[in-house]
């Protein structure tokens, strides 16, 4: 006689996780009694683990601040979740206040491009320009969000004249101060544009930015006539976000993706029938950098290291 058994059931998966997870750009309390770090407030070791005390941004300076640890209870920023160890991890308690979501926010670059630069008329004066272009895709997974952008320059910006003088318009270097915040003059003075309003969590939007980076070509300055110009830049773009700027005491702007470089060395210059055209160019198209400081730092801005202005 045969006995026919019921074959075992295949055990089920676990279920995912679905317990919140530390989300960059809000404050947390640190719980000292699981804490042994002595190193706790040193600002280059706090920057390292992920943590900041403060990053206040203007658009003369970015400060980055070191935990306060006299402060009680000890508070701090994480600016970057991916950078926090274990020992951190375990530290920072979350509360009801914080996000609950087990997922982070994400931004993905779907595209960055960039045309060949332009000569054209603006207001009848020749203008050359340059307009990179990025292509995004906004998940706000983890919590409610708004996207930001800002970017950091390296320029210096010449006028040769037909006598052989020359004047510079634009010199970020002068003052040994690094890369500068870049303000086109045009649009209102916000260290950090928004590219829209917030974005409640679990959606998604893809969107497109771009900037135009314009220089005017004028014939003559105070009466001596330009031969040509020659522009040398490099541009480092940021994109950031933050869950409440209205409440810098919860929140603080932070990079939601690595920085984007591009840059431009070009010299324009009349030819022989008096036609303003482009004689050089180089292009640095743009690309992801792991190589670029991933926490935005500036000690002034591309207006106040112009050190002449066109009529």
């Amino acid at each position: 006689m045969e006995h026919i058994f019921p074959l075992p059931r295949p055990t089920p998966a676990p279920p995912k996780t679905s317990n919140p997870i530390i989300q960059a750009g809000h404050r947390y309390s640190i719980d000292v009694q699981k804490l042994a770090d002595d190193r706790l407030g040193e600002l280059e070791h706090d920057l390292q683990n992920g943590l900041l005390g403060d990053y206040q941004l203007s658009i003369e300076q970015a400060v980055a601040i070191a935990v306060d640890t006299k402060q009680t209870p000890i508070q701090a920023f994480v600016w970057n979740s991916d950078l926090l160890n274990p020992l951190f991890n375990n530290c920072l308690p979350i509360t009801a206040t914080h996000p609950q979501q087990p997922n982070h926010n994400r931004l993905t670059l779907l595209d960055a491009s960039m045309a060949a630069p332009e000569l054209s008329l603006l207001d009848d004066t020749p203008t050359l320009s340059i307009s990179p272009c990025f292509k995004l895709e906004w998940d706000t997974a983890g919590f409610c969000s708004q996207l930001g952008v800002l970017q950091l320059l390296e320029s210096t910006r010449t006028v040769h004249f037909v006598d052989g003088e020359t004047m510079t318009l634009l010199d970020t270097e002068t003052l040994d101060r690094g890369p500068v915040l870049y303000l086109s003059g045009t649009e209102s003075h916000l260290p950090v544009i928004p590219l829209g309003p917030f974005q409640q969590q679990g959606q998604q939007q893809k969107l497109l930015f771009s900037q135009a980076v314009t220089q005017a070509i004028p014939t003559q300055i105070a009466g001596n006539p330009v031969a040509s110009i020659s522009v040398l830049e490099k541009y480092t773009v940021y994109f950031m976000q933050n869950a409440g700027a209205d409440r810098p005491d919860l929140n603080i702007w932070v990079p939601v993706h690595l920085p984007v470089v591009w840059g431009w060395s070009i010299r324009v210059q009349q030819r022989y029938d008096g036609v303003w055209d482009i004689f050089r160019k180089k292009l640095i198209m743009p690309s992801a950098s792991t190589e670029a400081p991933k926490l935005p730092i500036w000690r002034s801005n591309s207006l106040l290291c112009q050190t002449a202005q066109l009529a």
